[in-house]
């Protein structure tokens, strides 16, 4: 499978945000251990981690990911500001290559 589909992959079990925004200023993808009801980030995060989203990269201090699970085309296809993204994120993750 590894000949077909060539993934690198780094396990980061303790991640900062201004950590995830390392491999992404780098151009790499981010696997981020969120809250699942960062679909509603009006709502005040419940809990942090257990729920996997794509973090796909940045601008400036807005977080730009992919939520699989999102109930809403918004949802799916999510930005956010760092701080409001670290209300649900679990710290810890995985960089893609």
């Amino acid at each position: 499978m590894l000949d077909v589909h060539p993934l690198g992959a780094e396990v980061h079990p303790t991640l900062t945000v201004s950590g995830l925004l390392d491999p992404l200023d780098a151009g790499r993808l981010v696997m981020a251990s969120v809250h699942k009801e960062i679909r509603r980030p009006e709502n005040p995060a419940p809990g942090k981690g257990g729920h996997l989203v794509l973090v796909t990269g940045r601008q400036g201090d807005t977080v730009h990911f992919r939520n699989p699970s999102g109930h809403t085309g918004q949802a799916r296809t999510a930005s956010l500001p760092a701080a409001e993204f670290a209300e649900f994120f679990g710290g810890r993750g995985v960089s893609l290559t």
